[in-house]
């Protein structure tokens, strides 16, 4: 984070959830607060912008994310509530300008978890949270939001169905965030009007989402569309290569029809990708999303390996 911002200003820094904790049956409670409370110093250290409640992060009790936050980490989440009050515990979305622009990032979790995590979190939190159904809470804090934020982005730990959900029934959403089942997604996938993106389990990369904004009233449009689109044409073309050749050894209808087939599905992308060139590029805001690994041989931050090695948990 400090080489990206060394090159650019115009950076936010956000977790979508399970940050802390993992679902171990044999965890150790005092290691894993402390190793906890590594990630939530590295956390400000990098000067996060928003941090997501996953359901793994309640693992311990809500009482150690309540002291995180007191020291200034900006944990957000919509739908966990204080049973008594059934007002938010966090914050249900923060705002940060940024290049002129109004990002709200507002964060769910899941109602439900696996048998294991859904008995951690009852015994961890007994009489202490609510958690409310996601859809609602969004739709609420979408309201919340109208003239508010030029841009609304949702750090979800809800997993990708639940997120698609959420896409195609709450409108004015324009990016999930999601990474709660560790799925590995390279391409985004549109839904509703909202583009979701999944970045991997475990911290293996992270997610970087590089927007270039004309007006945030024009619609967003991947940047490699174009490229994916050409990539798609090559590959049609190929089975239409290889129909061409059976039929000059064995012509048939079937053939005949798989040829017409492919070339039909060919003209709709020829069409898709002229209409796009066609497009004024005033009119729509582009987007990049890519995946970088956080591998080994990166360096590592010298006073964050200070703490480690004081709290000596260098093995973990």
């Amino acid at each position: 984070m400090e080489k990206i911002r060394n090159e650019r200003q115009s950076i936010l820094v956000v977790d979508s959830g399970d940050l802390f904790f993992d679902h171990l049956v044999n965890m150790n409670p005092e290691r894993a607060l402390k190793k906890a409370r590594l990630i939530g110093r590295a956390y400000r250290r990098m000067d996060a912008s928003a941090i997501n409640v996953g359901d793994l992060d309640l693992v311990q009790g809500v009482d150690f994310l309540r002291s995180e936050f007191s020291q200034g980490l900006p944990l957000i989440s919509a739908n966990l509530l204080d049973p008594s009050s059934k007002s938010p515990i966090f914050p249900p979305f923060v705002i940060r300008e940024i290049s002129g622009m109004r990002v709200a990032f507002f964060g769910l979790l899941p109602p439900e978890s696996g048998p294991a995590i859904s008995a951690a979190i009852r015994k961890a939190n007994e009489g202490k949270i609510l958690i409310r159904d996601p859809v609602e809470a969004g739709r609420e804090t979408l309201h919340k939001l109208q003239g508010q934020a030029d841009l609304v982005v949702l750090l979800s730990d809800l997993g990708l169905s639940r997120d698609q959900i959420v896409a195609g029934t709450i409108p004015g959403i324009h990016f999930i965030l999601g990474g709660h089942e560790g799925r590995l997604v390279v391409h985004p996938t549109l839904q509703g009007g909202a583009y979701l993106m999944q970045s991997s389990a475990r911290g293996m990369y992270v997610g970087k989402l590089d927007l270039a904004v004309e007006n945030p009233a024009f619609p967003f449009e991947d940047k490699e569309k174009g490229e994916s689109i050409q990539a798609e044409m090559r590959n049609i073309e190929r089975h239409l290569q290889a129909l061409r050749r059976q039929r000059e050894r064995q012509p048939s209808k079937e053939v005949d029809h798989g040829i017409e087939l492919w070339n039909q599905r060919k003209a709709k992308l020829q069409e898709k990708l002229a209409s796009s060139s066609r497009e004024s590029p005033i009119k729509r805001n582009l987007f990049d999303w890519s995946l970088v690994p956080l591998e080994m041989p990166l360096p590592e931050d010298e006073e964050v390996q200070r703490w480690i090695g004081e709290a000596r948990i260098n093995v973990d």
